[in-house]
C-alpha cells in the first residue's frame, strides 16, 4: 500500500512538472567571464605625494599615506550568468546574476569591510516582457532591465556597484535600471514609456528618486535616416535634508536627435537638449536650472580592406560660474544616466577618483570638448581605435581667492587593440593617458596613465 501511495505521488508530481514545463518554449543559457589586469598611475595627478586616488570626500583607509602607493596594480574579474526563457503567448523572462571583484581584495578598508561580500552574486537583469499585451503594437517589459536611447547622450547607464568590490567603478557591467517600460511599434514609428525607481529610499515617497521617459522616435526609408524627441524627468527627493526637510532637485531634459548617412560611406548626426527644474543644495535657495548639451558627429568609413573609419565629434555640456548661495539660474548639466564615455581617465575626474587640486569640478559638466577618433581592421581578428579629446570650460571656475582657473582641462588619449581569438574568446588591451591641462597648478598638473588587458570568454 505503501509503495502504491509513493508511486501515486511520483506519478502526481511528474503530471504537474510536466504540464508546467510544457508551457516553456525554449530556454537559453548564456554568460560571460571577463579578467583584468589593471596599472594606473597618478590618477591624483601628483607623482610626488605617495597617496595613491581616493574617491570624492573618502578619507583615507587600507593604512597610512606613506604605505599607499601613487599607482596601483591589481586584477579584476566580472563573471556573468543569464538565462532566458520564451514562454506561451509571446511572454518571455531574462535573469541575469553577476559577480564582480578585485582579487582577494577583502581590504579595501583598514577593517576589511568587504571581505564577506566579494564573492557573492548579485542582480543585475530580471524582468518579463510582454509582446502584443492588450493591443497588437504594445510591448510591456517589467523589472530590471537595460534601458538604451539613440546613442545614450541622455540615458543609457545606471552604473552600480552593490557589494563595494571593485576599485575601477567605471567598469562595472552592473547598469540597468529597475523599471516598467511600454513600447508601441507603429512602424515607423516608436513611442516608448517609461518609469524607473532610481532610489526608493526608506518607503516614504518624500525622498523617493524617479525617473520618467517619453520617447518618440522615426525611422526614415532611406538614407538609414533616425529622428527622435524626447522628455526625461528626473525627480529627485534623495537629496539634501536640511532642517528634517527634504530640498526636492527635479531636472526635466526635453530634447531630439537626427542621424542620417547622405552617403552609404558616411554618417552625420546631431542632438540638442535642454533642462529646466529646480536645482537644491545642502545650502543656500533653490535655484532655478537652465542647462544645454550639444552632440555633434562625423564618422567616414573608408572603402578598404582594412576596413578604416575616421570620426569627428563636438559635445558641449555647460556649466556654472557661481556654485555658491545665490538665487541666479543653475547652468551645470545633469548627466547622471549618460553612456558615452569621455575619455576613461578624465570622465570620472571627482567622480570616482580625486585629484589633488581641490579647486577643479566634477567631469560631465562645464565642459566643452572635441574629439577624434578613428578605428581599421589591418587583420580579418585583430581591430584598433584610438580617441583623442581636448577638454575646455565651458563657464569660468574659482580658483584660490578671487582668482579664476585657466579654462584648458587637458587633453586624452585613449588606445586599443582587440583580438578575437575565436568566436568566443577575445583579449583586449587598452592604454589610456590623460594629460592635464593648464587648469591644474603645478604639482598637481602630472599625466594620468593607465594599462589595461581584458580577456573574455562568452558563453
Amino acid at each position: 500500500m505503501k509503495a502504491f501511495k509513493a508511486m501515486f505521488v511520483f506519478a502526481l508530481a511528474l503530471a504537474v512538472s510536466a504540464s508546467a514545463f510544457a508551457e516553456t518554449q525554449n530556454v537559453k543559457v548564456s554568460g560571460s567571464l571577463d579578467a583584468y589586469a589593471i596599472a594606473r598611475d597618478n590618477f591624483d595627478l601628483n607623482s610626488g605625494n605617495d597617496i595613491g586616488s581616493l574617491a570624492p570626500g573618502a578619507a583615507l583607509t587600507g593604512g597610512t599615506a606613506t604605505q599607499r602607493s601613487d599607482g596601483d596594480t591589481y586584477f579584476m574579474s566580472i563573471t556573468q550568468v543569464q538565462v532566458s526563457a520564451d514562454l506561451t503567448d509571446n511572454v518571455s523572462t531574462v535573469v541575469n546574476v553577476i559577480n564582480q571583484r578585485d582579487w582577494n581584495a577583502d581590504v579595501f578598508s583598514a577593517g576589511g569591510a568587504n571581505a564577506t561580500q566579494e564573492f557573492d552574486l548579485m542582480l543585475d537583469l530580471a524582468y518579463v516582457q510582454m509582446k502584443e499585451i492588450f493591443y497588437a503594437p504594445l510591448t510591456l517589459t517589467i523589472g530590471r532591465q537595460d534601458i538604451v536611447f539613440g546613442r545614450g547622450f541622455i540615458v543609457g547607464w545606471n552604473p552600480q556597484d552593490p557589494a563595494n568590490s571593485i576599485q575601477a567603478d567605471e567598469f562595472t557591467q552592473i547598469q540597468s535600471f529597475d523599471a516598467i517600460r511600454a513600447t508601441l511599434d507603429f512602424n515607423p514609428w516608436t513611442v516608448d514609456l517609461v518609469y524607473s525607481k532610481i532610489d526608493e529610499n526608506s518607503h516614504n515617497p518624500e525622498d523617493d528618486r524617479d525617473l520618467w521617459i517619453a520617447n518618440v522616435n522615426y525611422k526614415f526609408a532611406e538614407y538609414n535616416a533616425v529622428a527622435e524627441g524626447y522628455w526625461v524627468g528626473d525627480i529627485d527627493r534623495a537629496g539634501p535634508n536640511v532642517g528634517g526637510a527634504t530640498r526636492t532637485s527635479d531636472t526635466h531634459t526635453v530634447g531630439g536627435r537626427v542621424q542620417f548617412d547622405p552617403i552609404t560611406q558616411m554618417t552625420l548626426g546631431a542632438e540638442l537638449a535642454y533642462q529646466f527644474g529646480d536645482y537644491a543644495a545642502t545650502t543656500g535657495p533653490i535655484r532655478d536650472r537652465s542647462a544645454l548639451g550639444m552632440d555633434i558627429f562625423a564618422e567616414y568609413r573608408f572603402d578598404y580592406v582594412w576596413k578604416p573609419m575616421l570620426g569627428l565629434q563636438f559635445v558641449h555640456l555647460s556649466g556654472d560660474d557661481n556654485l555658491g548661495a545665490t538665487t541666479e539660474e543653475y547652468g551645470s548639466w545633469n548627466g547622471s544616466f549618460r553612456l558615452p564615455v569621455y575619455g576613461w581617465i578624465h570622465d570620472y575626474k571627482e567622480t570616482y577618483f580625486q585629484t589633488a587640486q581641490t579647486t577643479d569640478q566634477v567631469a560631465g559638466q562645464n565642459q566643452n570638448h572635441i574629439s577624434v577618433y578613428g578605428s581599421m581592421n589591418p587583420l580579418e581578428d585583430l581591430k584598433l581605435t584610438a580617441n583623442w579629446w581636448w577638454f575646455w570650460n565651458d563657464e569660468d571656475v574659482a580658483g584660490a581667492g578671487t582668482s579664476t582657473l585657466n579654462e584648458d582641462i587637458g587633453t586624452e588619449l585613449d588606445l586599443a587593440a582587440i583580438y578575437s581569438y575565436t568566436e568566443d574568446v577575445t583579449f583586449t588591451f587598452m592604454a589610456n593617458w590623460f594629460f592635464a591641462g593648464d587648469q591644474y597648478l603645478s604639482p598637481n598638473d602630472d599625466t594620468a596613465s593607465e594599462y589595461i588587458t581584458e580577456v573574455k570568454v562568452v558563453f
